[in-house]
């Protein structure tokens, strides 16, 4: 049919052929121009070199065959942070596909994160036009370009690699045609592309220790590194399975033949952070440069509360702390946070709870100086302090609701009063901060803040001692003590009680002695008994330890005298549960039932589960000695429940072997069966715990 004689316009192409682009305006005829890209003598092939085999990285080439394999939108974003190995998975993956790619594969590095300028995506898209066959005087505007790009790939099979990208803008235009694959690298997630193209988001985790250590045996010889394969897992652990920084290691051990593994660790560990090591290489590539071309790219607000992170002593990051360190907003702060983990700088864990890699603590401690004066960091770090003595203080109080409260400081009572912690969260908040408790105090000795460490250390006795961490319990008490002595005089005698008690646990019982005695004759010299229960509560118990026990029941009978006399019911109960451990020793069991029942009517009247459970012990003990199995397994059972529900898998162990040893004398192989598979089960769930 001729279309003229129909009156349709001469605009409307009779037939269409390959490669035409289509312009669609909101209303009026379709116009149809012929793309000079049908003219094109050769297939594009701009992908780089091959780059070999990646390693730990099977689940994702997984992933990215799934999402370019769909009938949807063949797109997928590869994003993590900086030397994670996007661009190198991108190509590997790429490499081993290229048949399926027969019309073309188009590759452009936008240099969003480098030291070169970055690209402008309309020259990008002219390079990607260009190898088409498309001239910039074919179009008459720059506006088609896009449209030219996306109807000369669309009902292709072309691959695009848009890599080290930014933001979205550096995409828009980039994007092929229907039935086109491509794949985005960038240390930002661009939630743009899942909305806009249903893209699929993958980002890059970094490697396990098999797949570190993996990495440096490919690169530097299998023998090698089995040859001293703890020095490797080391790098490894230390380096966190960051593969530019093990790629970096592995060049330095091909380059300097003469080096083993230990020759590397040592070079890792000898200066401040990693980076000493692995950007003094020669080799072209800094991984702290490959990281600041990320955090160059923040704003100034959001790059403060960056720094100030890292000023945190230890990786985990929560805006709820955060914000009280800064005295911020917390959604405000959560916000930026979020925004932080969009950047690949810290990872998401949960809900409002971030990690920082060392390496990039690494590097944000190194140019700390740069971007915070001393000033700024010394308000942050004192602020840090502050608020990690009130948020102690208060996980304290919720494990020992009736210690008598010691004075903190206004700015630490006021946060304090504002944080109400459950059991399970303050035993949480300490076990995440253990590890850096000793750093905290060394920082507070060093900058004469002597307070903080005295009163840091009495608020963390409790879990300490809960949680039977000698050495650590140890090392904290001593540095007390060595607070108090040069700066805060009033806490001498709680760091000398805390001490003894440590020295005591670790053994050493003339010192612990030595210590507490100490504590007792401060106390007395300035007429402050408000102690004194509690540290004659330790003298019964170090009593118990060496064997004195007719020593050990006047000191728990003492405590509990004294704490009725300042009407203290847990400290008396505390002190009767003492001296009944005394009476079982020296075989006085009656009495020992008579002061554990008065303890435990006590713990249940003011609701001490603490002193509860540690009453049902007391009892259930007595029941066994005496040969009264049938009451001691009842009390003991109750104990169990007890000291289970203060999560105490210690205790637990302690209660569950004594029944299976109770149970086994009467011969209820039933119970023993039962007691010994929940061992079993508290024994592989405590094994996994610390292997986590």
């Amino acid at each position: 049919m001729n279309p003229e004689q129909e009156g349709v316009p001469h605009n409307i192409a009779e037939r269409l052929s390959a490669n035409q682009l289509l312009q669609v305006g909101s209303s009026g005829p379709i116009y149809v121009q012929r793309s000079p890209a049908a003219n094109r003598a050769e297939v594009p092939h701009m992908l780089p070199g091959a780059v070999g085999r990646v390693i730990g990285r099977s689940h994702l080439l997984k992933a990215m065959d799934d999402a370019m394999g769909s009938l949807g939108s063949r797109c997928c974003v590869l994003w993590g942070l900086a030397g994670s190995g996007k661009t190198t998975l991108a190509l590997a993956w790429s490499g081993s596909r290229l048949e399926n790619y027969p019309d073309g594969q188009f590759f452009v590095d936008m240099q969003a994160y480098s030291n070169a300028p970055r690209v402008d995506p309309r020259d990008a898209l002219r390079t990607f036009l260009a190898a088409l066959g498309v001239n910039r005087s074919d179009l008459t505007d720059d506006t088609a370009w896009g449209s030219a790009f996306l109807a000369a790939t669309a009902g292709k099979k072309c691959l695009v690699i848009i890599d080290n990208v930014s933001t979205y803008d550096d995409v828009r235009e980039l994007v092929p045609g229907m039935g086109s694959s491509l794949i985005i690298t960038s240390r930002r997630a661009i939630p743009e592309m899942i909305i806009r193209h249903q893209a699929q988001v993958l980002k890059l985790p970094l490697l396990s220790i098999e797949e570190g250590i993996e990495l440096l045996a490919e690169r530097v010889g299998f023998v090698r590194v089995g040859r001293d394969n703890h020095s490797a897992t080391r790098i490894v652990e230390l380096l966190e399975g960051h593969p530019l920084a093990l790629a970096i290691v592995a060049a330095k051990l091909a380059v300097h033949t003469t080096w083993d593994l230990q020759d590397a660790l040592v070079g890792i560990q000898s200066g401040d952070t990693p980076l000493r090591f692995l950007d003094d290489a020669d080799l072209g590539i800094e991984v702290g440069r490959v990281v600041s071309w990320s955090v160059e790219d923040l704003d100034p607000e959001t790059k403060y509360i960056l720094y100030a992170a890292s000023m945190l002593p230890n990786s985990e990051l929560s805006s709820a702390v955060l914000r009280l360190v800064l005295d911020q907003d917390e959604s405000r702060c959560d916000r930026t946070l979020r925004a932080l983990s969009l950047a690949s700088l810290i990872d998401e864990i949960s809900r409002g709870h971030y990690r920082m890699h060392d390496i990039i603590r690494a590097y944000l401690s190194e140019t700390r100086a740069q971007v915070l004066d001393s000033e700024q960091q010394t308000d942050i770090a004192r602020r840090i302090r502050t608020t990690y003595l009130a948020l102690s203080f208060a996980a304290d109080q919720a494990i020992d609701p009736n210690r008598s409260p010691i004075s903190l400081g206004d700015t630490a009572e006021r946060i304090a009063s504002e944080v109400q912690f459950t059991v399970p969260e303050a035993l949480t908040w300490f076990s995440t901060i253990t590890p850096s408790m000793v750093r905290l105090m060394s920082e507070g000795s060093d900058t004469h803040d002597y307070e903080f460490v005295t009163r840091f250390a009495w608020c963390v006795n409790t879990y300490l001692y809960w949680r039977q961490d000698v050495p650590k319990t140890l090392e904290v008490h001593e540095r007390a003590l060595q607070a108090a002595i040069v700066g805060d005089h009033p806490m001498e005698a709680h760091c000398r009680r805390g001490l003894g008690r440590a020295l005591a646990d670790a053994g050493q019982l003339d010192s612990a002695k030595e210590e507490l005695l100490a504590a007792l004759s401060i106390e007395s010299a300035r007429g402050d008994c408000s102690q004194t229960a509690s540290t004659q509560h330790a003298m019964a118990e170090l009593s118990l330890r060496s064997g004195a026990y007719h020593e050990a029941l006047r000191w728990g009978l003492r405590a509990a005298r004294e704490s009725r006399r300042n009407n203290n019911t847990v400290r008396e109960a505390r002190g009767l549960y003492d001296a009944a451990r005394a009476l079982i020793e020296l075989g006085r069991y009656t009495w020992a039932e008579d002061l554990g029942l008065r303890s435990l009517a006590m713990c249940e009247e003011s609701s001490n589960a603490y002193g509860r459970a540690l009453a049902l012990r007391v009892l259930g003990t007595t029941g066994i000695r005496s040969g009264d199995l049938d009451k001691g397994c009842t009390w003991l059972e109750r104990a169990w429940r007890a000291e289970e529900a203060l999560g105490n898998s210690r205790s637990v162990r302690t209660i569950l072997q004594q029944l299976e040893d109770a149970y086994t004398q009467v011969g209820n192989n039933s119970a023993v069966a039962e007691v010994h598979r929940v061992l079993t089960d508290l024994d592989r769930f405590v094994n996994a715990g610390e292997a986590g």
